[in-house]
């Protein structure tokens, strides 16, 4: 049985990148009894978000909690979500605690254990008077978050809250509002809060002090007082601004659409602190902002957010306890299905005429709509919007800053349904009439079905229909399917944007011993792959064969390969078999080749005239075990053979990796038009020779062609740097990682893309 929780952690990104690091883990490494860790992921950084779901993978507690935002919404917001979360009389949210101690971590919670009625604070002199507290903010004093421990049983819920327009010190201005009548006690603390430097209350944040001490104010003279301090601080253009001041200011200049301006602020604190990550989201959105028609969703959100009224602290808190609790009962009287579509790239036309459709097939009294928007780069943002504002079919949108994937976006989906049933759709689907009732009818009547799927037509097929309703099935079509809501199977986020996560997602629900079964008598009608068309995910085929990869060894486990002892030489390599991504071989596998070529059999290789089969055989082997001297050899005796693309496609990565162009123009030339991904190898041999003018038609045609492509959008990018154009280079390559994060980050040091 569990120790009764005592003391809850809150961590949220918006500690400098280092300091969230140590403590998330020191805090999960701790094995202290009685503590929950909560993290609040406020759409931080994709490298602090991969860390942290790497920390809490090798974490050994079962209390800790992840809430994971698409967008931003500051640490005030991010605090109140934590306490909510929350489940111990203790709370602590630091935001730096060097040299964290987990046995005088131990210690200390015993000792706050023993007074149930104290506040206590680590190494640090309240100031008494509200004059105090306003100077002791001007000149740096106050008390930092890491050095307050909160006792909410003695703390009123109606103050229990952090001022959401703070932007430091949100432990000191909840002190100031509750520290006139509470008991206070000092204690060493468990960290070294010596080392922390002073952090001095930006303009703006000491007027929220002093709005806060004239609410506290108990006689008129005293509130006279503090309006008159109020007064007389300066405005933040006539100050000499701090860091704080100067973000703030960027913010409003970018809402205000001066975004020059907001940029040439953060710039120059960029200046002076390279990697600060505020200033560096507030210039991505600057940037973006200036593209213009391309803005980034999380921009849209912030602004989206910006239109609704204003509210009081206390209405916020109390409705982020509302939508707290609604997500723990999860299922309101009416809503009966959840139907939920993630949608990217400029897929606004295809969503627009889904929704459509479903508008005349669904029952909007019982029909949630849960609309994933993966970083659209069209005007999809406005039209949620719109249907938000109208409420169509009791929509929820969620908004990804970038695109994170279908498996990833149907989880966002699965986790916020509130129907019995959860339908997941692609945005170029159109479900037939009867289609929601008979995969309902499927789970009513068959016990085990873990998942659900109609019988899906691309338009011209004209297939004949098995005779009985359902029909068992290993794996069906991420197109179209429902499950059960309240299932714990989830799509594993490890795969790449597409390919092989539909498959995993089937055998979780197999391998739990459930039933995946084809309703026969449902339809819809799928344009199939228009998505990934747009994305131009064609032209990378390796992201299919790293995904498969993955596949495999998970399932399969690590693959044993050996080479047999007879046979000729092709043969003995087919019967070894081929590695799943020929682009990232088993070491095992490449030793295995090495050391059967022999140079006894290297010159039998040589000396026989195969046939075409067994020479693609033997080259596809050497291709991909590196031995370009023999490989090199044989390869003209490919010349007056026609290839297959998949070799040729091979032999095209090979020597573009290699920066051998000749060898690639060589292959290129045999391709033709066979596959699109060639055109994409030509684009990117023109822009490494910096051939601007052979590549800019090549590049137009093909994001006419693949309007939504992060590959075509970062050669954008490195075309105009080769003529100059910085701020329109560095545009594109947004787009690019706003597409597809997992390649084209903007952390330089995870860019897989290379020229």
């Amino acid at each position: 049985m569990q120790d009764k929780v005592q003391l809850s952690i809150i961590l949220t990104t918006h500690a400098r990148k280092a300091h969230f690091k140590d403590l998330l883990t020191k805090t999960t490494e701790f094995g202290i009894s009685g503590t929950e860790i909560i993290i609040i992921n406020d759409a931080a950084d994709i490298e602090t978000s991969q860390f942290i779901h790497q920390t809490l993978n090798t974490a050994n507690s079962d209390r800790i909690y992840l809430f994971e935002h698409d967008s931003y919404i500051g640490r005030g917001n991010s605090l109140n979500e934590g306490l909510i979360q929350s489940t111990a009389p203790l709370i602590w949210a630091p935001l730096q605690a060097d040299r964290l101690n987990e046995s005088l971590l131990s210690e200390s919670i015993r000792k706050f254990k023993s007074d149930p009625a104290g506040i206590w604070v680590l190494d640090y002199s309240l100031p008494q008077s509200t004059e105090e507290w306003i100077k002791a903010g001007i000149e740096g004093d106050l008390p930092l978050d890491s050095c307050l421990v909160w006792n909410r049983s003695v703390i009123k819920s109606s103050e229990l809250f952090f001022n959401l327009q703070l932007q430091n010190l949100h432990g000191a201005e909840l002190a100031l509002r509750l520290h006139q009548h509470n008991a206070w006690h000092q204690t060493d603390p468990f960290f070294v809060a010596s080392e922390n430097q002073p952090v001095h209350a930006s303009a703006s944040d000491l007027r929220e002090f002093l709005f806060s001490a004239i609410r506290l104010a108990e006689g008129k003279q005293e509130q006279q007082e503090l309006i008159e301090q109020l007064k007389n601080i300066k405005s933040d253009e006539s100050i000499a601004q701090s860091e704080d001041d100067l973000l703030v200011k960027a913010r409003q200049l970018l809402i205000q659409g001066d975004a020059n301006k907001s940029l040439d602020i953060v710039n120059k604190l960029l200046k002076k602190e390279p990697d600060h990550y505020e200033a560096f989201r507030i210039k991505i959105q600057s940037l973006e902002k200036l593209r213009r028609h391309v803005e980034a969703a999380e921009l849209k959100h912030t602004l989206h957010q910006l239109e609704k009224r204003p509210r009081s602290q206390a209405e916020l808190f109390r409705e982020e306890s509302k939508k707290s609790e609604n997500r723990k009962t999860k299922a309101p009287e009416n809503i009966s299905l959840s139907i939920v579509i993630p949608t990217t790239g400029r897929g606004k036309g295809l969503l627009e005429n889904t929704l459509i459709h479903l508008d005349q097939i669904a029952d909007p009294a019982f029909t949630e709509l849960i609309v994933i928007d993966n970083a659209s780069i069209d005007d999809t943002f406005e039209y949620l919007h719109q249907l938000e504002k109208e409420n169509f079919l009791n929509i929820n949108v969620i908004t990804n800053p970038h695109n994170r994937g279908f498996g990833a976006s149907v989880n966002q989906g699965l986790d916020a349904a509130r129907g019995e049933h959860v339908l997941v759709m692609h945005n170029d689907l159109l479900p037939a009439e009867e289609c929601i009732s008979e995969l309902e009818k499927v789970f009513k009547e068959n016990n085990n079905t873990g998942l659900a799927a109609p019988i899906v037509t691309t338009g011209d097929d004209t297939s004949d229909r098995p005779e009985e309703e359902v029909s068992e099935a290993d794996v069906v079509d991420s197109s179209c399917f429902m499950v059960k809501n309240g299932s714990a199977i989830r799509f594993d986020e490890e795969y790449r944007l597409c390919h092989f996560d539909m498959e995993d997602f089937c055998f979780q629900i197999l391998d739990s011993e459930q039933n995946i079964y084809v309703a026969n008598r449902a339809n819809a009608s799928h344009q199939s792959g228009k998505t990934l068309d747009m994305m131009g995910l064609k032209l990378v085929p390796h992201l299919k064969w790293k995904n498969r990869k993955r596949y495999f060894e998970k399932w399969d486990g690590e693959p044993q390969f050996s080479m047999p002892n007879q046979g000729p030489h092709p043969d003995r390599f087919e019967l070894l078999g081929m590695p799943e991504n020929p682009l990232e071989p088993e070491s095992e596998w490449i030793h295995i080749v090495q050391d059967y070529l022999t140079d006894e059999v290297k010159t039998e290789i040589l000396r026989t005239d195969w046939n075409q089969r067994e020479l693609m055989t033997i080259v596809s082997a050497l291709l991909i075990a590196d031995e370009r001297e023999l490989l090199r050899t044989l390869e003209d005796r490919l010349d007056e053979l026609d290839l297959p693309p998949a070799l040729l496609i091979l032999f095209v990565h090979y020597y573009f990796e290699k920066n051998i162009y000749s060898r690639c123009k060589h292959y290129l030339k045999k391709a033709g038009n066979s596959h699109p991904v060639f055109d994409l190898f030509r684009l990117k041999i023109h822009v490494a020779d910096k051939e601007t003018d052979l590549a800019a038609p090549i590049l137009t045609k093909m994001l006419d062609r693949y309007p939504a492509s992060p590959d075509l959008f970062y050669l954008a990018g490195e075309l105009y740097s080769q003529t100059g154009d910085n701020e329109e280079a560095e545009s594109f390559r947004i787009m690019a990682a706003q597409m597809d994060p997992f390649r084209f980050s903007q952390e330089e040091d995870t860019i897989e893309f290379t020229l």
